[in-house]
């Protein structure tokens, strides 16, 4: 090659330099850029021309031909590569080989992701340097992946909260812990623990284009939804509520004596004063017209309410029922809450409760089961576990009948004397697991949304169960274990290393 040819080469190389630093400075294709491509195909047009014959014998050669076979072959595979890692990207399947399908979305999310109609935003906001943040980053990736693969409207977006301050103030987002935001046709929700029962229950939540309406009445005793501070107050439940998109409102039946119609439910919790005659008509009326009513009541105190609880077939005992625990002096009475730890499978609101887990209740009044009418199904949906102890009075003298007791029930059905709708009815015989001090301990939380969303005929938003992760299990005996270990652990190797050293020495002898 020539000593121009060189220096031309030399040339195109540095106006192909000059062309990537003035693009990468400037951001944008200029007419310098357009100069130095120009200048670039020059020089290069020149050095080739000018030793056109050498390029021309040195394409000609043997060598030079199967190297450049060479060379396709590599760019034709490095292209199947490509093309193949792109394709698998577009188009994918998995499978779950999981005995619980821990990998697998359950129906209720895969059906809510697939009918989802426009564009579906999430936000994680994190704070760089705080502990556990990139933990949470990879597991929430690995969740909201099972949601993307079955709509790929759902986007997701990581915000770092000082590089982006004003999306963290329009958010509200005060800490960087991993606080996650949906944002769905202009509704949003926020969640901050990371699994598929709390995406999906968010998801339906921002959805959802109505807010539901809960009214709670008041005027006679109730629990305040508006006490916040004492134990026995219902703040923390209107919180809950607030923050699952629920319209909060209170109800005095003894101004307005009639239900509004944008009631989705109606709850009476704690009641300690009767309830008059047209309140009663008023609650039957909605009743009969497919209303949802959530009846919490205080132990040994009906309210008057019985009249309904008797057209349902529920028999208020008025007593109080405890736990029982073993002592060294034999059986002795949980001066603690009731546990509620028998759950009907077959009902909506608890279908979800795991074996072991409870709901506490403080001295709750039990509830039999009476003249059922034929259009009305009752369930005893919670009940206490058969070591349970009922007592008449508070000063659980002597011994009262034990066994299992039922202290949560649900009537569904069309109410007698001219239902024309589908009502749904919840009676607990206690009210304070509802109140601040109890409404977050164990399962509470959840009976009550599931509970709430039951009434509201919101299926849909009912906790999905937790999946666990189940271990397979070998139990092997003395004479299986002796077999496995001569037959395969002590063999295996052996048979191994004798085969390496057949194999060493045919090829040192050959």
């Amino acid at each position: 090659m020539s000593k121009l040819s060189k220096i031309s080469f030399v040339l195109a190389f540095i106006s192909i330099l000059c062309l990537c630093i003035i693009r990468y400075i400037v951001g944008d294709w200029v007419p310098f850029c357009t100069l130095a491509l120009a200048m670039a195909a020059l020089f290069f047009g020149f050095a080739v021309y000018k030793d056109r014959v050498f390029f021309r014998d040195f394409f000609m050669m043997k060598t030079t031909k199967h190297g450049m076979n060479m060379g396709v072959m590599i760019i034709l595979a490095i292209a199947l590569i490509v093309v193949i890692n792109y394709l698998s990207l577009r188009h994918y399947a998995t499978w779950d080989f999981s005995l619980s399908k821990s990998n697998t979305l359950s129906e209720q999310s895969v059906k809510l992701v697939k009918d989802l109609k426009s564009d579906f935003k999430v936000k994680f906001f994190y704070k760089k340097g705080v502990e556990g943040n990139e933990e949470s980053r990879r597991q929430f990736r690995e969740l909201f992946k099972k949601y993307q693969d079955q709509n790929p409207a759902i986007q997701l977006e990581f915000v770092e909260v000082n590089e982006r301050p004003d999306l963290s103030k329009e958010y509200g987002v005060d800490k960087g812990s991993g606080v996650v935001f949906l944002d769905y046709e202009g509704r949003r929700n926020r969640i901050e623990k990371i699994d598929e029962q709390e995406f999906t229950s968010a998801l339906v939540k921002v959805t959802r284009e109505k807010a539901k309406s809960i009214y709670f009445t008041i005027g006679h005793g109730e629990k305040s939804i508006d006490d916040s501070k004492e134990g026995l107050g219902l703040g923390a439940l209107k919180a809950l509520l607030d923050n699952n998109r629920y319209d909060v409102k209170t109800l005095a039946l003894t101004q307005v004596q009639k239900i509004p119609a944008d009631a989705d439910v109606l709850v009476i919790a704690g009641p300690i004063q009767n309830f008059q005659n047209f309140e009663i008509a008023a609650i039957e009326e909605y009743l009969k017209n497919g209303g949802g009513v959530f009846m919490a009541l205080e132990s040994q105190n009906t309210a008057g309410l019985e009249a309904i609880l008797n057209k349902v077939g529920v028999k208020f005992q008025n007593d109080y029922v405890m736990s029982l625990v073993d002592t060294t002096l034999g059986k002795g009475i949980n001066q603690g809450p009731t546990m509620g730890s028998v759950f009907d499978n077959n009902n909506k609101i608890v279908a979800g409760f795991r074996p072991g887990e409870v709901t506490m209740f403080r001295y709750p009044s039990s509830l039999a089961k009476g003249n059922v009418p034929e259009d009305i199904t009752l369930d005893e949906i919670v009940k206490t576990n058969d070591s349970a102890m009922s007592f008449k009075s508070m000063t659980f003298a002597g011994e009262g009948p034990t066994g299992m007791f039922p202290i949560v029930d649900f009537a569904m059905g069309k109410y007698p004397n001219g239902g024309q709708k589908e009502f749904a009815l919840l009676i607990a015989g206690d009210v304070d697991f509802v109140t601040n001090q109890m409404l977050y301990q164990n399962m509470n939380r959840d009976l009550v949304l599931n509970s709430m969303a039951a009434l509201a005929k919101e299926e849909n938003l009912i906790s999905i169960t937790p999946k666990e992760a189940q271990a397979t299990e070998m139990m092997m005996t003395p004479t299986k274990f002796g077999l496995f270990l001569f037959c395969f652990i002590i063999p295996l190797p052996l048979l191994l290393i004798g085969i390496s050293i057949g194999l060493w020495l045919r090829r040192r002898n050959a």
